[in-house]
């Protein structure tokens, strides 16, 4: 009897520890979801438009990084056009420095082995967390880690699923990593 509560405390803890949601947990977010479409309209319009703005910057950094997540070298290089034109145009009054940063990053993407482009991703997205931060995003974001990347030093990347998968390793360690932050719509 001792060992089977036991085991269900550990499992218990086990589950909670590893990111399982309690029922209110996914009920209260449901209600979130609900409620805050219900209600775009209350939104500031200087924060709706700073969050469009930020759209197609948010989406290519995203189709690069699914690139990358898929070993697909080629394909990160094409799509990096996309991030720079989008940074190029992104009007970043509050984050020019973020902005610049971010731009120099992008464009080293198109050119270089794979494992050149997952180091200047990386430092990219170093970048692009600090200037959403600033700038405002139009959606939830989660800010990954993974401890292994550079021997140990780490690297992050951000993501729009809560999902595991890992753009500095790709196939190779394709869910190593954590959620660190959650970077909410502002």
């Amino acid at each position: 009897m001792k060992k089977s509560l036991l085991f269900a405390l550990a499992l218990s803890v086990a589950l909670f520890s590893c990111g399982g949601k309690t029922e209110q947990e996914e009920s209260h977010e449901g209600h979130d979801m609900e409620h805050s479409s219900g209600h775009e309209s209350e939104a500031t319009p200087t924060s709706t438009s700073r969050n469009m703005a930020t759209t197609a910057m948010i989406d290519s950094y995203l189709a690069v990084k699914d690139a990358l997540v898929a070993d697909n070298q080629a394909e990160a290089a094409s799509k990096s056009d996309a991030l720079v034109t989008a940074i190029q145009n992104f009007d970043a009054q509050a984050a020019e420095e973020h902005k610049a940063k971010a731009l120099e990053e992008a464009k080293k993407l198109a050119s270089g082995d794979i494992a050149a482009q997952r180091e200047s991703f990386q430092a990219l997205s170093v970048t692009m967390k600090d200037l959403l931060k600033v700038a405002g995003t139009d959606r939830t974001l989660y800010h990954q880690y993974c401890p292994m990347y550079k021997n140990g030093s780490g690297g992050m990347w951000l993501s729009a699923k809560e999902e595991i998968k890992n753009p500095l390793f790709g196939s190779s360690m394709l869910t190593c990593g954590r959620v660190e932050e959650v970077i909410a719509m502002n």
